[in-house]
């Protein structure tokens, strides 16, 4: 198990880390998608933190002599931090409990939000285009290019983070790491990583020709990934559609 000490500089760390953090660690996402032929649509996202975790969010954030008070996400830090992004524009954000949030997103091009930096862009983490069948839509995820999605969020180049993210030439296991979350997060820790997923459903501007590696749901596809399956990256996340 060559993973490194995931508590390391926990008192000098930011409390948006920490939130960035319980993002990956602690949380179910749920998103949808609605993707129109040109590559734009709009987000929907759901965030909710396990109470476990952020329980852990506050002890963390009391160490930075910065607690957090009232919601867990800070909406005006989040609005500025989208207000600087030309291919994303932010149309609606709330906080209907303190441990969730909610999003809308607009965005001009879905390829274009993970390659508007040179790094993202040869990194292929996401690929739109023109095919014989209609248009294809390509998610791919590994240990090589998970770096480009650090530098698309710098809040996530924190030793907190680095030390429980996926990680180069690392070989922990499965069972290993859920050993770790209960150290890390006390008893419970574990079952709060296994319960955690990122969902995601796309809805497509006419009709789906083909997929993998999710379920049709009605009028697209719907993709479930464990959480741990992110964290680890011991395999590549390959996902794809074609629609017309």
């Amino acid at each position: 198990m060559k993973r490194r000490n995931a508590v390391s500089g926990t008192a000098g760390a930011a409390a948006a880390a920490l939130l960035i953090l319980a993002v990956f660690l602690g949380c179910s996402i749920k998103q949808n998608v609605e993707l129109e032929a040109d590559a734009s649509g709009n987000l929907d996202m759901q965030i909710r933190l396990e109470p476990l975790f952020v329980q852990y969010i506050e002890d963390l954030s009391a160490l930075t002599g910065d607690p957090v008070e009232g919601p867990v996400f800070n909406v005006e830090e989040i609005r500025e931090e989208f207000a600087e992004r030309e291919e994303v524009t932010l149309l609606a954000i709330d906080t209907p409990t303190r441990e969730s949030l909610e999003m809308k997103l607009r965005f001009t091009s879905i390829e274009k939000v993970f390659s508007s930096e040179e790094e993202l862009q040869q990194s292929g983490i996401i690929r739109f285009e023109k095919v014989s069948q209609g248009y294809s839509v390509r998610f791919h995820l590994d240990r090589r290019n998970f770096p480009a999605v650090m530098s698309f969020l710098p809040a996530l180049q924190n030793p907190m983070f680095e030390g429980l993210g996926p990680q180069e030439n690392d070989d922990t296991t499965e069972e290993e790491y859920y050993e770790l979350m209960d150290l890390v997060l006390g008893e419970g820790g574990a079952d709060s990583v296994r319960n955690s997923s990122i969902e995601t459903k796309v809805t497509v501007k006419g009709t789906l020709v083909s997929q993998s590696g999710g379920t049709i749901s009605p009028g697209g596809v719907t993709f479930t990934v464990p959480l741990i399956r992110v964290l680890l990256l011991d395999e590549p996340l390959d996902y794809s559609l074609v629609f017309k």
